[in-house]
């Protein structure tokens, strides 16, 4: 109760003082707006604090690119707040008060005020993870970095779902492609080039060595995850180890290997949150029928 009075007060601030003008989402629309009118994507001259510059892979602007030729840029900014939130709300296992007090997690309050893309990637890396290995693609085509997934699978053994997801990513990476081939060589050409050199982040640790820890990381993840499946087979004398702990060392191998590690990257770590619950849920359910099963008929 008390964090969700914090959050809620932070929610109340953000609302008023920074959802009255555009903020990042102004960038997604305007870069969807750009390749609608056949305009260059990408700025070659744009600075990491460039306002509305836009550095991710064109699929986003591609999706939104239909949009803006009847959703103006207001409109677009309520309807991503509203998507943010509900985010928001189901990371929070769908309870409001959660998802206030998650706010009074700083970097969630960062991301809530400037409005980028994190939460949407923290419930496609949950969904990834506890539903199906397809919410990666989209993820990736966020930020890549979500392709780490498919290491992730295979260091668990569940080679057929890494199979699965590098072809259904390299099936829309293809289409995307084909569809906008210019786009895509501008992104190589300029975000491309400058991912090892610009200071997109809090610490000064290159792209390169931070993304090597990630996916180092991503590995002992799918290797914890692997044994505790193992530890859950029937027969097995060892205890089950806890699954949603391997699949917390895969959102902070996410958080450290993100293109951007600016406060607002941190906000992914809530995704831990419905992998912890819904793992312990699943416990108490499994300790309840084993309690019933000993009962005597």
């Amino acid at each position: 109760m008390a964090l969700a009075a914090i959050g809620g007060v932070l929610l109340a601030v953000i609302a008023t003082a920074e959802w009255t003008h555009l903020n990042d989402e102004y960038a997604y629309w305007q870069a969807g707006a750009r390749l609608w009118a056949g305009q260059p994507l990408y700025d070659p001259s744009a600075a990491p604090n460039t306002p509305y510059a836009y550095w991710y892979p064109p699929p986003l602007a591609q999706v939104l690119a239909p949009l803006t030729a009847f959703v103006s840029a207001d409109a677009f900014a309520v309807l991503w707040t509203v998507l943010l939130l509900g985010c928001l709300w189901w990371l929070g296992g769908r309870n409001v008060l959660v998802a206030l007090a998650l706010i009074a997690f700083l970097p969630v309050a960062v991301e809530l005020r400037v409005r980028n893309v994190h939460l949407i990637i923290a419930v496609l890396a949950v969904l990834g993870l506890r539903r199906s290995w397809a919410f990666w693609i989209p993820a990736a085509a966020l930020k890549i970095t979500p392709a780490l997934g498919i290491a992730y699978l295979a260091a668990a053994g569940r080679w057929r779902d890494a199979g699965k997801l590098a072809l259904g990513g390299a099936a829309v990476l293809g289409v995307s492609a084909a569809l906008a081939p210019g786009p895509w060589r501008e992104f190589l050409d300029v975000v491309g080039a400058r991912a090892g050199t610009d200071g997109g982040s809090l610490f000064p640790i290159p792209f390169a060595v931070r993304l090597a820890a990630g996916a180092a990381l991503t590995v002992v993840a799918g290797r914890l995850a692997a044994r505790s499946v193992a530890g859950r087979a029937p027969g097995s004398v060892a205890g089950p180890a806890p699954l949603w702990q391997a699949e917390a060392l895969l959102i902070v191998a996410l958080v450290i290997a993100n293109p951007t590690l600016w406060a607002t990257a941190f906000s992914m770590l809530i995704a831990i949150l419905p992998l912890w619950r819904q793992q312990a849920t699943t416990a108490r359910v499994s300790e309840v029928e084993a309690a019933v099963r000993s009962v005597p008929a």
